[in-house]
């Protein structure tokens, strides 16, 4: 609203004014100056300024030190009051401003020096209006100087199957300069790495730190160069991939069993080792089994037999189970017939003959079968006199199989007694 009232009371003064202007030059440079202050006016009434405590502490540094001396103690800090635009000044940070001091000329000694401070930027008309820390306390040392040799330090680390191979510091030495107590503290200039989680070899520029014997930073001290270049060497120290695994059998089993074969739980496996094990294994071995006198099936937890310098994912341990069987055959026998069911008045004319009896099964078991084991049975019940083709009914001992009977049909002759 109060832009808008301007605007209306200068556009009113300036209306009845249009006409001269072009007839007098004095009135066009009048009407120049009020567009200007109307244009100030707004652009003030949108950003004003302020002037404010900025809430940020602006470190003092030393300017134009003497070579020969150094400064003792950290200088601290200023607050400033600063004036700027609204809109700017949450956005200010301490980047945006330089505080100093001038040791021009100075020796050793103790000084109260004037802090001089500037701004860095002229965003939203920024200006200084005072010092908050006008003056500071300034301690001069002697300077001196030594060579203190660089060190890496390493922080965190490769993965597992990654190890830091060489590692190159150039250079390897850096000079430390200060005050003496604090330069005699210092004994190392230490490069700080971070190797977390890195699979390649990198380079890097690092800023040397100066550390005392128990590895705290030392302040007030300077260290040339500041800045180092760091070579890291990383190498895959471990390969990996899938292999099947081979189990191992041992011994025999008792005669009249075979091995049939072996499989094992897993299968497959994730090795670790070198590049050339790992390119050129096809299978990883299991520890034996022994299956020496084996009559059934056997199932073994056993280790792998893993290589020097290998490891597995997971456990080392598998199940190994082993197929036992007895062996099998066939083998015949003469068994004599056994009639059921004749009747009282009949009687078979002449003998029969034996039945030739097939039987399959474990070699074990058929050594073991006399032929009285085995039963052939005819069945004559109803059957009159005369001539009649019968079967013969064959029961084998167990685990044996009847593969056939010879002659399947027999021929019996029935006659009265």
């Amino acid at each position: 609203m109060l832009i808008w009232e301007a605007a209306v009371v200068i556009g009113a003064l300036l209306r009845p004014a249009a006409k001269s202007v072009r007839e007098n030059s004095g009135l066009a440079v009048i009407s120049l100056v009020l567009a200007f202050g109307l244009w100030i006016f707004v652009t003030d009434a949108e950003n004003p300024e302020q002037t404010r405590v900025l809430p940020v502490d602006i470190p003092v540094r030393p300017v134009n030190r003497p070579t020969d001396v150094a400064v003792a103690d950290t200088l601290g800090s200023t607050r400033l009051r600063i004036r700027v635009e609204e809109n700017v000044f949450d956005s200010l940070t301490k980047d945006d401003f330089q505080a100093t001091v001038d040791l021009d000329g100075l020796t050793v000694g103790q000084y109260e020096l004037p802090v001089d401070a500037k701004p860095l930027t002229g965003r939203g008309n920024l200006r200084i209006v005072e010092v908050l820390t006008p003056r500071i306390t300034v301690k001069l040392a002697q300077l001196i100087s030594k060579p203190v040799p660089v060190e890496l330090e390493r922080r965190g680390e490769p993965p597992s199957d990654f190890e830091l191979s060489q590692t190159k510091l150039e250079p390897d030495t850096a000079v430390v300069s200060g005050p003496q107590d604090r330069v005699a503290a210092v004994t190392k200039a230490v490069a700080s790495v971070d190797v977390q989680g890195r699979t390649e070899s990198f380079n890097t520029a690092v800023r040397l730190e100066p550390r005392d014997q128990s590895g705290l930073l030392v302040q007030g001290v300077e260290v040339n160069p500041a800045v180092i270049d760091v070579r890291i060497g990383i190498e895959q120290k471990s390969f990996s991939r899938a292999l099947a695994v081979s189990p191992q059998v041992k011994g025999t089993p008792r005669q009249g069993y075979v091995f049939l074969g072996a499989s094992v739980e897993p299968a497959v496996v994730t090795v670790f080792g070198s590049q050339t094990f790992v390119e050129q294994a096809v299978a990883i071995l299991t520890q034996p089994v022994d299956i020496d006198d084996a009559t059934s099936d056997i199932s073994r937890t056993v280790s792998l037999n893993l290589p020097t310098g290998t490891s597995v994912k997971g456990g080392i341990n598998v199940t190994v189970k082993v197929k036992i069987t007895a062996v099998t055959g066939q083998q015949a026998f003469a068994v004599p017939i056994t009639v059921n069911g004749l009747a009282d008045n009949l009687k078979i004319a002449g003998s029969l003959p034996p039945a030739q009896v097939f039987l399959f099964g474990p070699l074990t078991d058929l050594i073991k079968v006399n032929p009285d084991d085995i039963k052939a049975t005819i069945d004559l019940d109803g059957k009159d006199a005369g001539t009649h083709k019968v079967s013969a009914k064959v029961t084998a001992p167990n685990g044996l199989e009847v593969r056939s009977v010879s002659p399947q049909d027999i021929d019996v002759t029935l006659e009265h007694k």
